[in-house]
């Protein structure tokens, strides 16, 4: 459900104060110093630079600063583990990737319980995944290349991913599913280097986000056969969807949300989300996320909540099935 156009109680301006444990007479106004929000992967990357895109358009309204800190390693546990241990007063928050839905599934000795230990407070953005063939490819839509896959063994079509239990990776498997094929997975170190692979020849196809993949799409180095949307994207409007191609069910975005550690007061969980919500309703933000091929959804905590159960649940069904095992 999307909470932009949801009448809600005026958030609070600049300076002034939420209340953390529900506005009991002398409770500590929120926040009191300096909010710290950890990202999971390196400076630079999707992540990273939607998170900081949120945190600028929350500054001016917390009257406080906003510092982010990358903490890279283990798909992003690292950072969410120092979150989930923190002080439950919403001054350290996880700037959370959908991937965190992903990772109980094809991790072993999590830190954390992701469901348990973590309250989501927004999903504020998501971009898109696709299916992207080099320019010149013989197969010249879905059909034409699933046809090409079932006459040939697995092992002779490789598909590239930006890595292990990513969620293009697990689009694969839906694609797989939907389509009645096996392919054989190449996983790279980056979402660039495996849309790189296709555009040298190295590979036939690659499965990408739209924000990793849309210059390349807009420059002709590569091509979409499908689009993992209900309906085509405003991004890439003559992309047809899986759905009208044949293939029903095969959904499936890189989303991008912020989360606390659990315990945070409700009060301050729901007023943190609408600040975001205002953040992300900024005419020149949603401007900016167009441009990394990203945009707006503004998911609250519950609804957010109910994402995450759902998709633990789908990608642990869908590793199973793609024979996927818990690495360390």
């Amino acid at each position: 459900m999307d909470r932009m156009g949801i009448s809600r109680r005026t958030v609070l301006g600049a300076g002034a104060a939420l209340m953390a444990s529900g506005g009991g007479a002398g409770a500590q106004a929120w926040p009191s110093r300096i909010v710290q929000i950890l990202v999971g992967f390196g400076a630079g990357g999707v992540s990273d630079v939607a998170t900081r895109l949120l945190a600028e358009g929350l500054r001016p309204m917390i009257g406080q600063s906003i510092v982010i800190e990358n903490r890279a390693g283990a798909s992003g546990m690292i950072a969410a583990g120092v979150v989930a241990r923190s002080a439950p007063d919403g001054h350290m928050l996880l700037g959370m990737p959908g991937t965190v839905t992903i990772v109980p599934s094809v991790m072993r000795d999590l830190p954390i319980d992701v469901l348990k230990d973590l309250d989501p407070i927004t999903i504020f953005a998501t971009s898109p995944n696709v299916m992207i063939v080099k320019a010149d490819a013989p197969e010249r839509d879905l059909r034409a290349f699933v046809a090409a896959a079932k006459a040939k063994p697995p092992e002779d079509i490789a598909y590239a991913s930006s890595g292990l239990g990513t969620t293009v990776h697990l689009m694969a498997g839906m694609v797989e599913r939907a389509a009645g094929i096996r392919m054989r997975h190449v996983p790279f170190r980056s979402s660039a280097d495996s849309i790189r692979s296709v555009m040298a020849g190295e590979l036939p196809l690659v499965f990408s986000s739209v924000n990793s993949a849309l210059p390349f799409i807009q420059s002709g180095a590569v091509r979409a056969l499908g689009i993992a949307t209900p309906k085509r994207s405003t991004f890439l409007p003559d992309v047809p969807t899986f759905d009208e191609q044949g293939l029903a069910g095969v959904q499936s975005d890189t989303w991008f949300g912020l989360a606390g550690p659990a315990g945070m007061p409700r009060p301050l969980v729901e007023e943190i989300a609408g600040l975001c919500d205002k953040a992300m309703a900024d005419p020149a933000m949603r401007a900016r996320l167009a441009a990394l091929g990203a945009e707006p959804v503004g998911l609250g905590p519950q609804a957010a909540r109910l994402q995450m159960e759902r998709e633990v649940k789908m990608f642990a069904e869908l590793a199973a099935a793609m024979g996927i095992r818990r690495e360390q």
